[in-house]
């Protein structure tokens, strides 16, 4: 069950980790918005899940949004936890980025509660090689 995906087109970004983390801060953002108290954080980036569970990037080019990040987890859930998974269980996520490439500059689409069919497919898809 998807209950939000989210796609969007960030602009300029520096680099892939960049990328990795805005759009994690975006979806911590809608998180909040949705009333979430316990979120589960995956990412197919290593080094954003070790940044954002650690300081160790803290003082890098990018420590502000991982300190953001961090920040916010803090402040607005009882419980998270940020995790890695291997690329090939992140289809949804791939599917979704496409997407966003495809929009204008600073353009971003968020469909709650029903999601357009290429998610669904996505999920489908996952859940399938799960059960395999």
């Amino acid at each position: 069950m998807v209950i939000a995906a989210g796609a969007g087109n960030l602009g300029q970004v520096s680099n892939a980790l960049h990328s990795e983390a805005m759009a994690m801060l975006h979806a911590i953002n809608a998180a909040i918005q949705m009333g979430c108290h316990c979120v589960i954080m995956e990412t197919d980036s290593v080094q954003l899940q070790s940044a954002v569970n650690n300081e160790d990037y803290d003082l890098s080019t990018l420590g502000a949004i991982f300190k953001d990040i961090k920040f916010k987890l803090r402040v607005s859930f009882n419980h998270v936890t940020v995790v890695s998974c291997p690329r090939t269980c992140n289809v949804v996520a791939h599917c979704l980025a496409v997407y966003g490439t495809k929009l204008g500059a600073g353009i971003s689409e968020i469909w709650l509660d029903e999601s357009p069919d290429f998610v669904n497919d996505a999920v489908a898809g996952d859940l399938s090689s799960i059960g395999s």
